[in-house]
């Protein structure tokens, strides 16, 4: 009952996160379980977002803000740069970073209701509490528009971070089905 007032509590929080919300994404894995609120545009090619993943032994909370513009003069092709903060209870194990990295998106010109999607953000030892090397965040999604305001996706999800006395504390590490909502 605790988990699903927790869970409940937390969908609530991110879904009231930002009013000018443009897309909701909700995503289950075999045992996670990932809602993320995002807001394009807020201000001229900005995008922000916030998100939630849960798991029996996780619960992992991240604020992401990021530039973003066309590369090339290419309309398919759109990238994305900044920075990711995280707030993390792994284990009983609390964990706070900064991460910076990027986001590519690509249209594909003879089906552009069919996209894919990459992004990869990094966090160093100085970035990170605890003694942790690093921590990586990296995941791949291709998706269909089937609707002017929902699309389906499956996605594959690595969160890791690497202790300083070895071994990895792997978050998440597998492939998601999901549905994008756009407002």
């Amino acid at each position: 009952m605790k988990k699903i007032a927790l869970s409940i509590a937390s969908l609530l929080t991110i879904t009231t996160f930002n009013s000018h919300a443009t897309n909701l994404a909700i995503d289950i894995g075999n045992n996670v379980v990932s809602v993320e609120v995002g807001s394009k545009n807020f201000s001229q090619n900005n995008e922000f977002s916030a998100a939630m993943l849960h798991a029996d032994d996780l619960h992992l909370y991240s604020f992401k803000g990021l530039v973003t513009g066309v590369l090339d003069q290419n309309k398919n092709l759109e990238a994305a740069l900044g920075g990711k903060a995280y707030l993390i209870n792994y284990f009983n194990k609390n964990i706070q970073g900064l991460a910076l990295g990027g986001e590519l998106n690509y249209k594909i010109p003879m089906n552009e209701k069919f996209q894919l999607h990459g992004s990869i953000y990094y966090a160093p030892s100085p970035t990170l509490t605890d003694d942790l090397d690093y921590l990586t965040d990296l995941t791949i999604t291709a998706s269909y528009k089937l609707l002017d305001n929902g699309a389906i996706y499956i996605n594959y999800r690595n969160i890791q971070a690497n202790q300083e006395s070895g071994g990895d504390l792997k978050m998440d590490n597998g492939f998601n089905i999901g549905l994008n909502f756009f407002f």
